[in-house]
């Protein structure tokens, strides 16, 4: 075993007691019904057991480095979390990811992720009390009653004994056993919570300007037949120092139960830090009547000139359909721009059939009143598409001259059987405006003409003045040649268009 080099361990038999408990412990309050297994801490070991870093490769043009955290689940439910070995399924299998919260020159923040890994398997279980008075079951095989389990960073960096993302359920917590698995690339980085360079600075204080965090999840087959699949991960800042391709990542704190939010994937971390972001959960239906979770983070920044910027994050965070699009409302009388999309990498023939997870991005398509990001395939014309799939994180992006208001984005389901979703969120806000009223005087007259025919010969103009010039029957968000009649007859009717 040997997981946790600060624990005092006696064995007997095949029964592992776990370390005595402090009389400060006390059962977990109001436990859960069932088996609910949860991140307790992160980074809880010391030394060379906390974090590991493990170098860097050069791939295709880019240097990547790896790193990984230790664990410590904890059992928070009133029954005992199975953790049998392979072959057998019946035990817990953990990621890890990595965001970035980063601020733009204009003003705006950012919260991205930036690496995931592939899942490692668990094979025994401790008796200890990080979180709870631990109730010991008496067997490696069983995660007691408010017991606590570690795994070291190096054990969880593993790259034999993983398994691709795709053949996890996170709703039902079913999973694959290992097989041989294809041939990785990364020496160093394979299989590992690998990061592009590119997307890390020194990050050494906890109030830098751009910040670092570790997230940890754990997925079991009777936790979630419990319904309890959806507390499952927690997180953790980090620090980042180094340069080129030599990079190291630390902690703050010393206490892993206080820097540990638990309970709390890593999205919840842009809001924790900011309130001004707007957070929606989205409960997803799933096969077999089971449950997952979404999460829409947003935000909008007055960038001045009438110009904000809209920021969005959205976690996967247990969906087994996974997502296929995002569509925000958004007036056919705004003006957008710099549209953009952000992803995690996938690599090492992490889907179906040993072949890479497709890593195209979204294309933005702006209209019906919507900007709309899709993956370019259906989950019938590939499965390996690159839908928004559990334990990952994407962000959509853009400009407009419109202020934020309440807004209904919605969400469109990958695999089959799915549906489409909502989420209340922020948006760019409906365009109020008194058809033919350009100048917003409350009336029809001759002092709009001018304004009109300037919008009609060199355009532009702000969202309300379109609105008021658009007046063609079919209206198509700009003022043209197809306006001026309409335009005309409201001026000689004095309004009433």
């Amino acid at each position: 075993m040997n997981r946790d080099p600060r624990s005092s361990l006696t064995l007997i038999g095949p029964i592992c007691f776990g370390i005595a408990l402090s009389s400060a412990w006390a059962a977990c309050p109001g436990p859960s019904n069932g088996p609910d297994l949860i991140v307790g801490t992160l980074a809880q070991l010391q030394g060379s057991q906390q974090i590991v870093s493990f170098g860097s490769d050069s791939l295709n043009g880019h240097t990547y480095v790896a790193f990984s955290v230790g664990t410590t689940s904890c059992n928070i439910g009133n029954t005992t979390v199975n953790w049998y070995p392979d072959p057998d399924d019946r035990h817990p299998v953990i990621s890890q990811n990595c965001f970035r919260l980063k601020p733009d020159a204009a003003g705006y923040t950012r919260f991205e992720q930036i690496g995931q890994t592939w899942a490692k398997h668990g094979f025994a279980a401790l008796a200890q009390s990080v979180c709870c008075a631990c109730t010991n079951p008496g067997t490696f095989e069983k995660l007691g009653v408010g017991c606590s389990d570690p795994y070291a960073a190096g054990r969880n960096g593993t790259q034999g004994d993983v398994s691709p993302r795709w053949q996890i359920n996170p709703v039902t917590g079913e999973h694959a056993e290992p097989t041989a698995n294809p041939p990785f690339t990364g020496a160093n980085t394979g299989r590992r919570l690998r990061i592009d360079v590119l997307d890390l600075e020194p990050s050494t204080t906890r109030n830098a300007p751009t910040k670092y965090f570790v997230e940890g999840q754990y997925n079991t087959e009777d936790d979630a037949a419990a319904g309890n699949q959806n507390n499952n991960a927690s997180y953790r800042q980090i620090s980042v120092n180094g340069s080129g391709s030599n990079w190291t990542f630390g902690v703050f704190g010393t206490d892993p139960n206080v820097e540990t939010i638990r309970q709390r994937p890593g999205i919840r971390a842009w809001k924790d830090l900011d309130p001004t972001v707007t957070e929606t959960d989205v409960v997803t239906p799933e096969d077999g009547g089971f449950t997952g979770l979404v999460i829409v983070s947003a935000q909008a920044t007055n960038l001045g000139g009438g110009l904000y910027h809209y920021e969005y994050a959205v976690q996967n965070l247990s969906s087994d359909r996974a997502v296929a699009s995002i569509s925000i409302p958004v007036s056919i009388y705004a003006t957008l721009s710099h549209l953009g999309f952000h992803d995690v990498n996938y690599y090492d023939g992490d889907g179906i059939n040993d072949v890479t997870t497709d890593g195209a991005d979204w294309a933005p398509v702006v209209a019906g009143g919507a900007v709309t990001w899709s993956v370019a395939q259906s989950y019938a014309d590939n499965p390996n598409g690159n839908a928004l799939r559990w334990g990952t994180l994407s962000n959509f992006r853009f400009d407009a001259d419109v202020a934020p208001s309440p807004g209904i984005l919605k969400l469109a389901q990958f695999k089959l059987n799915a549906v489409d979703m909502t989420a209340t969120t922020i948006a760019p806000a409906a365009i109020a405006c008194t058809r033919g009223d350009l100048n917003g005087d409350g009336l029809v007259n001759g002092a709009d003409i001018a304004r009109f025919v300037d919008r009609l010969v060199i355009g532009g103009g702000t969202p309300t003045e379109r609105c008021a010039g658009d007046l063609e029957t079919t209206p198509d968000g700009q003022i043209g040649v197809a306006d001026v009649n309409p335009f005309a007859m409201c001026l000689v009717s004095g309004g009433g268009c």
